[in-house]
């Protein structure tokens, strides 16, 4: 099955999209910050959902969600690129930090967002994106091995040597970011996977979908 990640670019986004990023990540090193997150981090999260639809895997919205991160995480650190991730963890820390939970104390935050997932509750634009910086953080400490996560929807991993990467991260360089876990991937028993991707203009755009 075909696939492409649809990813947009900080650099290219109008002023106002460029101030409410600042707003979030901070005024500091936005652009970099930014690209760690959609360029570096979030390619191999959205290739977690391709896993799970090529895979014909039935799981809840939030539990998808849960799977594509620790997903990611889990492929991030298993090549060794652990330096990267604590910065990421230090990142989100900061952000919710300053950021008020909408979850209410007596439920867990994952509870919560099942509970309202497919709701206009969940338009909010505070809701959607405390969830989503939330559940990466909590999927960095869940600390799971690759081998665990890919159990979890039966893929039988096995040891396998898996080449490091080390480009620069940038929106440029997240083809290469793809190409490389596509290369890595392939030694894993997973049906035939082919993804691309797209780089447009809107930083709002964040996704992947399946190529009719």
């Amino acid at each position: 099955m075909q696939y492409k990640i649809i990813s947009g670019q900080y650099e290219h986004g109008t002023r106002e999209q460029q101030q409410e990023y600042q707003m979030l990540l901070g005024k500091d090193n936005t652009q970099y910050k930014f690209d760690l997150y959609f360029h570096w981090y979030n390619i191999i999260h959205e290739l977690g959902h391709c896993i799970i639809d090529v895979q014909n895997i039935n799981l809840s919205n939030v539990q998808e969600e849960m799977f594509a991160n620790e997903f990611a995480v889990a492929y991030w650190k298993y090549i060794g690129c652990d330096a990267q991730i604590s910065e990421l963890e230090n990142m989100l820390k900061e952000i919710l930090t300053g950021m008020p939970s909408p979850v209410p104390d007596d439920i867990h935050f994952l509870e919560y967002y099942q509970s309202i997932w497919g709701t206009e509750v969940l338009n909010s634009v505070m809701l959607y994106g405390y969830f989503q910086l939330k559940s990466v953080l909590t999927a960095i400490e869940h600390n799971k091995s690759l081998e665990t996560v890919l159990a979890s929807i039966n893929i039988k991993m096995g040891s396998v040597h898996m080449a490091p990467y080390s480009g620069v991260i940038c929106a440029q360089n997240s083809r290469q970011v793809l190409n490389a876990a596509l290369t890595n991937i392939s030694k894993l028993n997973i049906a035939s996977l082919e993804v691309s991707i797209e780089l447009v203009d809107d930083p709002m755009v964040q996704c992947a979908r399946e190529v009719v």
